[in-house]
């Protein structure tokens, strides 16, 4: 089984590498004795090291559960702001910050989720989930840094439209409006998704 760990979380690895095998797991009765010394069990360090190791062996739960939540709720929020709809109050350009940060967080937890999903394929430490298997089989460093580059093109473009109206006005103060939030995630998220898709083919993409 090549099972690794040297703490509490050796009975978790052994059941999790039984499962992934598919090896049959009987149950034997024992007798279970009073420990005659001083218990070396810590409940709370012990058990953190058990969710810690099937956390790490679980990109899913991990990274892009939590990553794509982030990144609608983000999504929402913008579009709320954007189009100034009334949830109990108008959402104005500070929401619309805190859309574009989730957006942003959000891209790069779920891109550190498929590196680890690569890097578990590629070192055998755990089978891949079906997003990481459909990305490594239908995208490509061409075609990510195509997009990409895409992205970052929309947005530079409007945020070249916007410093060249400031200019026009004299250096004037612009206010910030949603539409320069937009513009501004757009040119976050096209060079992540460049640089990204250079990594990701250095993990475990292209040969």
């Amino acid at each position: 089984m090549n099972l690794k760990s040297s703490g509490m979380e050796f009975a978790s690895e052994m059941i999790i590498e039984a499962v992934r095998q598919k090896l049959r797991i009987k149950e034997v009765p024992i007798t279970y004795y009073p420990r005659g010394g001083e218990s070396k069990l810590s409940s709370f360090s012990d058990g953190w090291r058990h969710l810690k190791y099937m956390l790490l062996f679980s990109p899913s739960f991990l990274y892009f559960i939590p990553g794509v939540v982030l990144f609608l709720f983000g999504l929402l929020v913008l579009l709320l702001s954007y189009f100034h709809v009334n949830v109990g109050y108008t959402p104005g350009i500070h929401s619309m910050i805190l859309g574009s940060l989730a957006v942003i967080v959000s891209y790069q937890i779920i891109y550190l989720g498929l590196f680890a999903g690569l890097y578990g394929k590629k070192h055998n430490l755990f089978d891949t989930d079906r997003i990481t298997n459909f990305i490594s089989e239908h995208v490509s460093l061409e075609r990510g840094a195509t997009v990409g580059l895409a992205i970052f093109l929309v947005g530079f473009a409007y945020s070249l439209h916007l410093l060249l109206n400031w200019v026009s006005s004299g250096y004037k103060d612009l206010p910030l409006g949603g539409q320069d939030m937009i513009g501004f995630t757009l040119m976050v998220i096209g060079l992540q998704t460049i640089f990204f898709s250079f990594f990701f083919s250095m993990v475990g993409g292209e040969e």
